[in-house]
């Protein structure tokens, strides 16, 4: 193993924990306070619609737990569970990207755009960490 593939691996290890970390956060931040988390958006939460950000955050909270599922037990399995994860996510945001674009050309408030724009740029840096070798034998 060479010392530009631990390199590499240790980009996408690094790259898995940051966005993780951050989607298991913003998860937990829409179940606590849906509305305080949508208002940095600028999108106001409606009368009885806190239930509704509160099940999303369930789905963001679990997308980022599942860039940290490779370090469940076995450590042999990291591999196989890192390519799973990364492949998995990506098409994921990118299907939110998408409906995100569709919805605010529909008529839905701007703000959503950052959460689609977030998306599809962490999609890409994947898909370009992929193949690049990143996420081989994590």
């Amino acid at each position: 193993m060479s010392a530009g593939d631990t390199g590499r691996r240790a980009v996408g290890r690094g790259f898995a924990v940051a966005v993780g970390c951050g989607d298991a956060a913003t998860g937990l931040a829409l179940l606590a306070a849906p509305r305080a988390l949508l208002a940095l958006l600028g999108i106001a939460v409606p009368a009885g619609g806190a239930f509704a950000f509160r099940f999303v955050g369930v789905f963001v909270a679990c997308v980022g737990f599942a860039y940290l599922y490779p370090w469940l037990p076995p450590a042999t399995r990291r591999g196989a569970r890192m390519g799973a994860a990364i492949e998995w996510t990506a098409g994921v945001r990118l299907a939110v990207a998408s409906f995100l674009a569709v919805a605010v050309a529909a008529g839905e408030p701007s703000g959503w755009l950052v959460v689609g724009f977030y998306d599809a740029a962490v999609a890409l840096a994947q898909l370009w960490l992929c193949a690049g070798g990143c996420f081989d034998a994590a």
